[in-house]
């Protein structure tokens, strides 16, 4: 009888894949992740950041880009030296002057040369840009000063509800979890993980890009 093969363009499928690959029985991984026995079985598009979170810090050997988007491979790469991974990816990002652009991406990206910018190294290949974050509004994930590095959504694709995102619209940059909007389809509701400020609707016709966030940059270089 055929090995069971599932359908890798879905995050069910994904999962599901790996599972099998290592030898996870389900019923195991559910009551890992503290869920349900049923839970896979009713996952549509996506998985909620909270339970990502979870499913990284058990299986930090996946990659949540393949989990999450297909992206890349399954495996995240181990290495036990920084330095070393650098050195074999040497991705360089630019480093959004967030002072200097005019108030949103699009306008920066159109009017700046990215090679006149300061660029960071990514240790991962398929980022656009890195933007350094301004204030507390996403404590304690995400801090003051921190850098995090971001690569667009393409307008046709699922939009990851419920994750941290860069807003550009025509109103700034914000970065916020962003879900859909009780107002309709068009508006989105962005918010803070910091509850004192509370959430906002960016009409869509505002907005020129979502950006999801790829990783958070741990090692920072300048060029």
């Amino acid at each position: 009888m055929a090995s069971e093969k599932y359908d890798l363009s879905t995050v069910k499928g994904r999962l599901l894949t790996y599972l099998k690959e290592n030898r996870i029985p389900q019923t195991e991984f559910c009551k890992r992740l503290g869920v349900a026995p049923t839970y896979i079985g009713v996952i549509r598009k996506s998985i909620p950041a909270e339970k990502i979170n979870r499913i990284a810090t058990l299986y930090p050997n996946l990659n949540r880009d393949w989990l999450l988007y297909g992206e890349g491979e399954m495996y995240v790469k181990q290495t036990n030296d920084p330095r070393q991974l650098l050195q074999e990816a040497g991705y360089l990002v630019p480093l959004l002057p967030v002072t200097a652009f005019a108030g949103n991406i699009t306008a920066w990206s159109q009017s700046v040369n990215a090679n006149e910018c300061e660029k960071v190294i990514s240790p991962v290949q398929g980022v656009d840009f890195a933007i350094r974050i301004s204030g507390d509004s996403m404590e304690p994930d995400f801090n003051d000063g921190s850098i995090i590095l971001i690569k667009k959504i393409d307008d046709k694709a699922f939009i990851p509800w419920g994750h941290p995102m860069i807003v550009d619209s025509s109103n700034g940059v914000f970065f916020k979890d962003v879900f859909p909007s009780d107002r309709g389809k068009k508006y989105i509701e962005a918010q803070s993980l910091n509850k004192k400020y509370p959430p906002i609707d960016i009409p869509l016709d505002c907005v020129y890009g979502l950006y999801r966030v790829v990783t958070t940059l741990k090692i920072v270089s300048s060029y």
